[in-house]
């Protein structure tokens, strides 16, 4: 399988833009083993990248203004997949909701950063009535 070769897992096809830093192998290898041997999974991800719509999401998320309990949202500033833009997109609509932007991290913060994203959770519940 293509991904086995570690040059073609930092693509940006793959995890290049997800991880700022490169991800063990046996990380990656987790990941991806019930994609490549789950036929029903290859299904369902197959199913939802071929329906997917933005309509949809974009409802979804209009939703989330009438969710009243504090929430957290933490995005990387450096996200070449989600622009930050719209993690404060995110935590604008949220009614009690609190954003925090991690430094040095593209999407996938708990690879690059997880001091940083362990930090915030911890300081989200302790001043979290």
């Amino acid at each position: 399988h293509p991904l086995r070769l570690r040059a073609l897992r930092r693509l940006p096809l793959a995890f290049g833009w997800m991880a700022k830093r490169p991800i063990p192998r046996e990380i990656t290898d987790a990941w991806l083993r019930p994609l490549l041997s789950q036929r029903e999974i290859r299904r369902d991800l197959l199913k939802y990248l071929r329906h997917y719509n933005k309509g949809d999401l974009l409802a979804a998320a209009e939703r989330l203004r009438s969710f009243d309990r504090p929430a957290l949202v933490i995005w990387a500033l450096e996200d070449r997949v989600m622009p930050p833009a719209h993690g404060r997109r995110l935590a604008a609509l949220l009614p009690h909701g609190q954003l925090i932007e991690i430094a040095d991290s593209y999407t996938l913060i708990p690879e690059d950063q997880p001091g940083e994203l362990a930090r915030a959770i911890r300081q989200f519940i302790r001043d979290t009535p």
